[in-house]
């Protein structure tokens, strides 16, 4: 039996060929007898034959199946290297997009999400990520638009936006929206100083302005810090105006007291500083004047006091007439020279004879009772028996102090 590949003579019934390991036909009796002729008996069978056996020995027969194979597996290679170089691309983007979006650049990390999304549309976390920065995105626009409305002075309208923008990043916990909501901080940071600065000139007491620096000193930012030396430079000005006024009425410990009060609040003014060096220069020669004024009002008012008590009478017009029975009438003239009321003035007035002799003395007693200060009061009174010419003098005077 021979193979109907190679033509190499096999056992009858032999499954495979030997030589080259086909299957071995079944074949019929008559195909048995042609495949059981020896090769050289028919020309035809040789024939066929050696054909068999050249396509056998031909090295094409084993090159196209390895050549196939080759070509199968450099295209599945560049498969696999293209497939596994878009992935390394997309996962770059996606990184250089998360790094983008945390650093605040939104514009440019949906860029690059849309980059990614070009070669991977259906990858779930680069659809989500893009929907999350644009979300952001979109807040960060609205915070910039809330910000050319506060720049125009539109504080309502800037208002709604930041609290809208509050409500929405009160829902939302990814760092994505770091920048917006640290953008947001800012625009309230800022609306809020505005306000302050609206009503900072309607605010003319110290008190006021205060409590409007209570409330900026919770802010923080350059603005903040601005409207807050507004406020400060205003309450110096104001407590440096009351501190003058009470200068002025000589009340220097209030003047202190209001000085010390705007320096608590504005301890850098320099003007309020210096002026309250002034207010205790003042205040020091104030007090000096007033330690002489007293002195000298005190001894101002010991002399009043002597003088009330021994020189506030004053005689004036004393004169005596001897009358026809020989008795002495004795009439004059007091003034209250003191500088207080006076009453029940008592005089002692003294009688000698044209010689200089003794002859006595009396009493007289000076109406009204009661002098006012340079009123003027009168007394009279005898002398009974004298018959001669007399000199009459005033030797003593009492009264009293009112």
């Amino acid at each position: 039996m021979y193979c109907h590949v190679c033509g190499a003579k096999n056992s009858s019934g032999q499954a495979q060929c030997q030589k080259c390991g086909t299957v071995l036909k079944q074949v019929s009796s008559t195909e048995e007898q042609i495949w059981r002729e020896p090769a050289g008996l028919s020309p035809r069978n040789a024939a066929a034959a050696g054909e068999v056996n050249q396509r056998k020995n031909s090295p094409f027969l084993w090159i196209i199946p390895l050549l196939l194979a080759a070509i199968m597996g450099a295209l599945l290679t560049y498969y696999y290297i293209q497939e596994n170089a878009i992935n390394a691309q997309v996962k770059t983007l996606h990184h250089e997009a998360e790094q983008a979006a945390l650093n605040g650049k939104y514009a440019e990390a949906i860029k690059l999400l849309d980059k990614a999304l070009g070669y991977r549309p259906k990858v779930e976390g680069l659809v989500q990520d893009r929907q999350i920065t644009a979300k952001a995105y979109n807040l960060f626009n609205q915070l910039n638009e809330a910000t050319d409305l506060l720049k125009t002075g539109k504080l309502s309208e800037a208002d709604k936006i930041i609290q809208a923008a509050a409500k929405t990043l009160n829902e939302r916990q990814e760092p994505v929206f770091a920048k917006a909501r640290a953008a947001l901080n800012n625009r309230k940071v800022t609306l809020a100083v505005l306000k302050v600065k609206k009503e900072i000139d309607q605010l003319t007491t110290v008190e006021a302005l205060a409590s409007k620096l209570k409330t900026i000193s919770s802010l923080s930012g350059k603005e903040a810090e601005a409207v807050r030396k507004q406020i400060t430079d205003k309450l110096a000005g104001i407590s440096y105006k009351q501190a003058e006024q009470q200068v002025k009425k000589r009340d220097f410990t209030a003047a202190l007291q209001t000085v010390d009060n705007g320096l608590s609040y504005a301890p850098d003014d320099q003007k309020l500083s210096k002026y309250r060096d002034e207010v205790l220069r003042e205040k020091k020669a104030f007090e000096k004047a007033e330690q002489e004024r007293i002195r000298l009002a005190e001894q101002q008012a010991a002399e009043e006091e002597l003088r009330n008590r021994t020189g506030a009478v004053y005689v004036t017009d004393l004169s005596a007439e001897l009358d026809e029975y020989g008795d002495l009438y004795i009439s004059g003239s007091v003034f209250n020279q003191g500088t207080r009321p006076i009453s029940s003035v008592a005089l002692i007035v003294n009688i000698n004879a044209s010689n200089g002799d003794y002859i006595g003395e009396t009493d007289a007693y000076v109406y009204p009772s009661i002098l006012d200060v340079g009123e003027e009061g009168y007394f009279e009174t005898y002398y009974y028996g004298v018959y001669e010419a007399t000199n009459v003098t005033v030797t003593n005077a009492s009264w009293y102090v009112e």
